[in-house]
């Protein structure tokens, strides 16, 4: 962006050299932003050639770099959320821009007096609110409206920005799973406390205690324990927010406290959390009978398939599937619905399915687990559902953190496969801009070496408006421009025909002979399926476009045939698309003659590229440039483009002059490359959106170790039996090892039925906000991401089991049968 100021003064700091003196008309100096200055490789003394519309090229020496702002990071997406607004502050100067007299920027231009941009600074002891008062009114007559933006509109706008909003919403999914997660994590410690206190709370309740007297120790139990971790949670929190002020000042510049409402909040969640977590074992406490203080008993309750939890667990999980694939419902309703009923019912079913999980990993995986660590499979038989409120507290609060880091692997991977370029798509694509090549060099392309000639053809390829709103892009939110499309024209027969067809689609709707013959015979053109199901045009059916050269005018196609292009998108990538256009909602193929006429374009722009092995993709392209270079016309440069789509002066770092306006470019992409890009940042995205799910997991796996040390202070008696009978110490580590890795076991089993069921619900709830325009998500499973959570599970659960192995394992017999009989 080239900024033309009056300023006397830089507007951010100078950094090397000087500012330049506004007031000279025949100034020749420019300022650069530190950033763009890297970008073009150039330092105090280099030359900047600005390269206007009209006119000859401008050559300013840059005397001084200054500051460049740094814009605000674009938030990750989350599951479920809407497509970003876009970056905050879109006014104000450029943040890569090139500083120069107002007289330069005004030639360059072609326009004087008039500004963009004008800074006010107020008077001492005049408010900004009574300026803001005084002058709005006035800005809103004006032709054209001006706008005024105070300070306090900046911090307001930056407040409600998709950046800071994300960081709250992350924040607050943040408190939700560490709330869900103590929740568990009490729950399992109090379910444990009744049960090993059976006889002590028997024995109350035969001397003096009442129902509610009991049911009351039990609650105030949980909220002691929820209290302490709320005042260590405040502790902590206020100790790392200390330490990270220190380590990072600049990102605190008014500095950073724990405020009211964050202790309130924090404090309200804490005591909630206790008192839920502690319903279910306080009522458990109150159905103990007086007679249990005199009868010891020791027996297992055999094995009972949960049938009814079971049943009720399948009944809400179908619920969510439901409400989005089969439900008549608007597509805003089915999103609300689904969010507020349907994703719950599936926690919930999934926690009703828990108990027949960790039967079934019982009765099926003990034995496998019990061999892989060298222990009898007999003296785990019945561990785990012996003490199944135990257990099944712990294995929530694991599949809690897996559960989701699941999910968003599927729902991300399963996202990304319509994107990625399928089997149908070239080599590569190249695109010669701005003026392309004549038709007379199609034959120097193709006798490239490694261009494999015959499956290699010329295209025009333009990106236009649709003339109507035929995909909805007025009524919906959407990540991509779904006001225009890519029209490719091509040769059908060459393209389409033959027993190896150069376009080698899927057709979903009608077939290749006749599409061929409808493409021959005029304005027809093949649409993608995903197009067809946005738009509900189908074969037969017609839509207008706005052709770029010629935005006046309306054509028409009509569809001869719906293909499946999986991975269409690439040709955005690979540069098929103007400079303010967006990406598209899809591509259509039709005949290259009648795209020429239609669009007003008389030379080859791209090439649909094959190659046969004989030369590298850099070789090819260096081959192309020359070709491009050689037969480049400023006059055929299209009028949509010039300008660059905005108006705007082209700059390049000095050096060697040009007699044109526009210099050639040749972008050549891959499909291999372009697959591997496409791949490496989706799956950078999806970890980074999976890092506290992972975080949830690494804190509940604090709840193994509590549950273990419950389970050996309950079975000290047992144990000490074991170790008198001959079972050794390390045949006891093992065995508590091994009882950690079945809940472990459990909970990845029950974490990949939630993750994947959500995670594929995501993608649908995904269509209903219009991300994806239209596309058939597969279902895609990430062996490789759900391993390494799977291994981590087993891995903390292993090291949360160490420590109290190794103390049971080091324990006498003797010590563990009078602690046992002391307990009984």
């Amino acid at each position: 962006m080239l900024v033309g100021t009056m300023a006397a003064e830089p507007p951010y700091e100078l950094l090397e050299g000087a500012w330049f003196d506004p007031a000279r008309a025949d100034g020749r100096e420019a300022v650069v932003s530190s950033g763009y200055a890297q970008q073009l490789k150039v330092a105090l003394g280099d030359e900047i050639e600005v390269r206007p519309p009209e006119g000859d090229v401008l050559k300013l020496k840059v005397v001084g770099i200054i500051e460049q702002r740094k814009p605000l990071p674009p938030p990750p997406p989350l599951p479920g959320t809407h497509p970003p607004r876009g970056a905050p502050l879109p006014r104000g100067p450029a943040i890569e821009a090139v500083y120069v007299p107002l007289p330069v920027a005004e030639g360059v231009a072609g326009v004087s007096g008039l500004y963009d941009l004008l800074g006010v600074i107020l008077k001492p002891g005049y408010r900004a609110e009574e300026f803001e008062t005084s002058w709005v009114p006035r800005l809103a007559k004006n032709s054209p409206i001006a706008q005024l933006q105070s300070m306090q509109a900046v911090e307001e706008e930056l407040d409600g920005s998709v950046a800071s909003e994300t960081l709250r919403g992350q924040a607050w999914m943040a408190t939700g799973i560490s709330l869900l997660a103590s929740l568990f994590i009490i729950f399992s410690t109090l379910s444990m406390g009744v049960q090993e206190r059976i006889r002590e709370l028997a024995m109350l309740r035969a001397v003096a205690c009442t129902k509610t007297q009991v049911a009351a120790m039990v609650v105030l139990e949980s909220l002691l324990l929820g209290l302490v971790g709320w005042g260590g949670g405040l502790l902590a929190g206020w100790g790392l927010l200390a330490l990270m002020t220190s380590l990072r000042p600049e990102l605190f510049p008014q500095g950073a406290t724990i405020g009211f409402w964050c202790v309130a909040l924090s404090g309200l969640c804490a005591v909630g959390g206790s008192l839920a977590a502690a319903l279910l074992p306080a009522f458990r406490a109150t159905r103990v009978e007086p007679l249990a203080a005199m009868v010891q008993s020791r027996s297992v309750a055999p094995f009972r398939f949960p049938w009814l939890s079971t049943g009720l667990g399948v009944s809400l999980v179908a619920v969510n599937p439901v409400l989005l694939y089969f439900a008549p419902l608007s597509d805003t309703a089915r999103v609300l619905v689904a969010g507020a009923v349907g994703f719950p019912c599936l926690g919930l079913g999934f926690i009703l399915l828990a108990p027949a999980a960790i039967l079934m990993t019982e009765r099926w995986l003990a034995p496998i687990v019990c061999r892989l660590f060298g222990t009898n499979p007999q003296l785990l038989a019945m561990q785990l559902t012996t003490n199944l409120w135990r257990t099944l507290g712990t294995t929530v609060a694991l599949t809690l953190g897996l559960g989701l880091f699941i999910a968003m692997q599927t729902w991300g991977h399963s996202m990304l496969a319509p994107f990625v370029p399928g089997d149908w798509v070239p080599d590569a694509v190249a695109v010669m801009t701005p003026s392309g090549i004549p038709e007379s060099e199609v034959v120097a392309v193709q006798a490239i070496k490694g261009v494999d000639a015959r499956r290699s053809l010329p295209c025009i390829a333009e990106q236009t408006k649709f003339a109507s709103d035929v995909t909805g892009a007025d009524l919906r939110a959407t990540t991509a421009r779904q006001d225009n499309c890519v029209m490719v024209g091509i040769d059908p027969e060459l393209a389409l025909g033959g027993e190896r067809p150069v376009f080698d689609f899927p057709y979903v709707k009608g077939n290749r002979a006749e599409a061929i013959a409808k493409l021959k015979s005029g304005r027809y053109c093949l649409v993608p399926d995903a197009f067809e199901r946005e738009s509900g045009l189908t074969v037969g059916d017609k839509f207008g476009v706005r052709p770029p050269n010629h935005p006046e005018q309306v054509v028409e196609y009509e569809i001869a045939g719906v293909v499946r292009m999986v991975g269409w998108h690439w040709m955005s990538k690979a540069g098929l698309r103007n400079r303010d256009g967006g990406r598209s909602a899809a591509m259509m193929v039709a005949a290259y003659d009648q795209i020429g006429r239609d669009m007003d374009v008389h030379r080859v722009n791209a090439f649909w590229l094959n190659f046969d092995g004989r030369a590298a993709v850099e070789e090819i392209k260096t081959s192309l440039e020359g070709i491009v270079e050689r037969s480049h016309d400023p006059k055929a440069v299209p009028r949509a483009s010039r300008g660059g789509g905005g108006g705007g002066a082209a700059m390049r770092p000095g050096g060697e002059g040009s007699r044109e306006n526009y210099s050639t470019t040749v972008t050549l992409r891959t499909r291999e490359e372009t697959r591997q890009s496409i791949t490496e940042r989706a799956e950078g995205v999806i970890w980074l959106i999976s890092r506290l799910p992972l975080v949830t997991l690494l804190v509940t796996a604090l709840g193994v170790a509590n549950t273990i040390v419950a389970s050996i202070r309950a079975r000290q008696w047992d144990l000490g039996v074991l170790r008198a009978v001959g079972l050794t110490r390390m045949g006891l580590f093992r065995m508590v090892l091994c009882e950690a890795v079945l809940m472990a076991v459990a909970a990845c089993l029950l974490s990949f039925g939630f993750g994947i069921a959500a995670g594929y619900c995501g993608t649908e709830i995904s269509r209903y906000v219009n991300m994806r325009g239209g596309q058939i998500t597969p279902l895609v499973i990430p062996w490789g991401p759900i391993g390494i959570g799977f291994a981590m599970t087993v891995g903390l659960c292993l090291l949360a089991a160490l420590w109290p192995a190794i103390r049971i394992g080091r324990a006498e017999p003797l010590r563990l049968l009078k602690a046992g009989r002391a307990a009984a």
